[in-house]
């Protein structure tokens, strides 16, 4: 008997599925894009349950005929191409055809739409990939496709979904994408009955206004470059705006929204020596190239694409932003990583909390190197070989290692309190040394101290004896529709950690008050790098039992982290010997509550062992 078998119809279609419809935010992805192609100027989604329960995409497009709403659901029946050749010359969004008999496959179905000037319209629905069900039915002239039950079939598919608020992010990403794609396109977006966006069509930065939000969007700078047939236009961010995460570089290909590495580099080495360590622009890019330059059927998403010259792209990129940034009002310099701290005296509440002096600012290195300074660069990155931002450091550092004092000598440990410690004393404004009678300690100030900030906030909230402090003027927040959508999710456990936000209204929040660490903070930057922090965390999908003890814990660390000294802040042998105290007081664990070790010894045997006393 032959071992090899014809698969049924319907596995071949849920396996098609698995490859198409990753998680829901994958169908939306697709469903718009057919309102693209169907030259809609009004989309609407609405979801539920993270889109487990409900997905519904309608538009005002043109609508299809009965014929053509019987052929739309079967596998590989497409309008958009009809030979081989048509795949170089691609005008369309859509273009397989696998996209609804997939997703019909996988969910309860229903797609109503009518053709314009027709007197009536055609309802099709198919549960889980079974014999379509159609009727005639009235609608206004467009299409909706309504999928409920994602996933009912395949409980394997089901069981790896990520959380609902995940998801959910996921969702509003594709749609305020392609809003930021189609600015003359207005958009909808409903989640559980709550308005999540809503955008009138409009101009670019118009669009991007709405989308980033107003202050943001004034921080952005236009660019636009064409050389030979590459054509590259958007909107870059300033230095002095940046993010945490790389999730607002945004870029587009003939308007189609994708992901390819090479593109982000291109960016951030126009920015060479700009940018904080680990911070990011806001940017979003169009790249227009003739159709058959690039190919976008290497991925059943079409998410990623390749380009025929990718090395020509990369440099027209890093032209036209670095061009933005030099034509920019002012001047644009470097950030120094590290800087020395001013000195003046502390008062009396930060002196007891420790709350760092201001750091003050200075420029130094010039605006750029020349472009390509590197001529082994865009191999580096073709390749896939790692790229980083120099720093203004020297060419080489020694190490432990280079002395023959290796990592094994170096211990990170609790501390007695019963021993006797001395000699407290500062290094490089960052380091604080001292020793017992019989080891030499050396703490990183700033996880020290975000140790003891976390440990204190934590039992606030345990206790419910959160000190708080209410602001004398209510700080206004903006945020992108993403980001209110995460900060709408975390409202409670913000409040629980002493910081009040209220919606006030649109993308638009009050900062009420803020718990008593961050007492002279800045709280807007303070609030967005917060934002940034749990998009990113909740982007990444990881599931937890408890979703609010995940979120708490998250918002806790970064508190601790902006509410402790940095390095740089100078410290007084007081305030060094009460941390220290503080830290074996309390017995608490030997790591910043990222994980980083706060304390490191070295007993005095070993330096006399390493330095040839015996």
């Amino acid at each position: 008997m032959s071992k090899i078998k014809v698969l049924p119809e319907k596995v071949v279609n849920q396996i098609a599925a698995g490859e198409v419809v990753e998680r829901p935010s994958s169908v939306v992805k697709e469903l718009i894009e057919n309102s693209l192609d169907a030259k809609a100027s009004w989309v609407e989604v609405e979801v539920e349950q993270g889109g487990r329960k409900l997905l519904k995409v309608s538009d005002d497009g043109e609508g299809m005929s009965p014929e053509d709403a019987k052929l739309a659901v079967l596998k590989h029946a497409t309008s958009k191409v009809y030979t081989v050749d048509d795949l170089s010359k691609l005008h369309t969004f859509g273009f397989r055809g696998e996209a609804l008999s997939s997703i019909a496959s996988v969910s309860h179905f229903e797609l109503t739409t009518r053709l314009k000037g027709a007197l009536s319209g055609t309802s099709v629905k198919i549960r889980g990939g079974e014999a379509a069900k159609i009727t005639e039915t009235g609608r206004p002239e467009g299409t909706t496709i309504s999928i409920s039950n994602l996933f009912f079939n395949t409980p394997a598919r089901l069981k790896f979904m990520k959380k609902e608020s995940t998801e959910e992010n996921h969702i509003v990403s594709v749609v305020t994408n392609y809003a930021l794609a189609f600015p003359h396109v207005g958009f909808k977006l409903t989640i559980d009955g709550r308005e999540a966006l809503r955008v009138s069509a409009s101009d670019f930065p118009g669009r991007v206004s709405s989308v980033f939000g107003k202050e943001t969007a004034k921080s952005l700078l236009p660019l636009d470059l064409t050389i030979n047939d590459i054509h590259v236009w958007g909107m870059v961010s300033a230095p002095t705006v940046t993010k945490a995460t790389r999730e607002n570089m945004l870029f587009f290909v003939n308007r189609r929204w994708i992901s390819n590495p090479s593109l982000g580099y291109a960016v951030m080495t126009a920015f060479h020596t700009l940018l904080p360590t680990r911070r990011f622009p806001v940017t979003v890019l169009f790249i227009n190239i003739p159709e058959d330059q690039v190919d976008v059927n290497v991925h059943p998403t079409k998410k990623e694409v390749k380009f025929s010259r990718d090395r020509e792209i990369f440099d027209v990129i890093v032209k036209a932003v670095r061009g933005a940034l030099l034509n920019a009002t002012g001047s644009i310099q470097a950030p120094v990583p590290v800087v020395e701290a001013a000195s003046r005296e502390m008062s009396p509440y930060q002196a007891a909390r420790l709350v760092p002096t201001e750091v003050a600012e200075s420029a130094a290195g010039s605006l750029f190197t020349t472009a390509s300074s590197t001529p082994d660069l865009y191999d580096k990155i073709a390749q896939n070989r790692p790229f980083s931002t120099p720093t203004l450091v020297p060419s080489h550092l020694n190490s432990f290692e280079d002395f023959n004092l290796s990592k094994g000598g170096l211990q990170a440990k609790r501390i007695d309190p019963d021993v006797p410690l001395y000699n407290f004393s500062q290094l490089f404004n960052t380091f604080i040394v001292f020793q017992s009678d019989s080891e030499m300690f050396i703490a990183d100030q700033h996880t020290v101290h975000e140790r003891l900030n976390y440990e204190r906030l934590m039992k606030g909230v345990r206790e419910k004896k959160l000190e708080v402090q209410p602001l004398l003027v209510p700080a206004t927040v903006e945020v992108s529709s993403k980001e209110a959508q995460v900060l709408k999710n975390s409202l409670d456990v913000l409040m629980e950690l002493g910081m009040e936000v209220a919606p006030f209204g649109g993308n638009t929040f009050l900062v009420r008050s803020v718990p008593a660490d961050l007492a002279g903070k800045n709280v807007v930057p303070l609030m967005k790098d917060l934002l940034d922090d749990l998009t990113a965390q909740d982007s990444s999908g990881v599931k937890s039992t408890n979703r609010l003890d995940q979120l708490r814990e998250r918002a806790a660390t970064f508190m601790s982290c902006r509410s402790a000294v940095m390095a740089g802040d100078r410290l007084n042998e007081e305030q060094m010997k009460g941390m220290v105290d503080q830290m074996r007081a309390a017995n608490l664990p030997f790591t910043c509550p990222h994980g980083r070790p706060t304390i490191l010894s070295i007993p005095l045997s070993e330096l006399y062992r390493r330095f040839d006393r015996h």
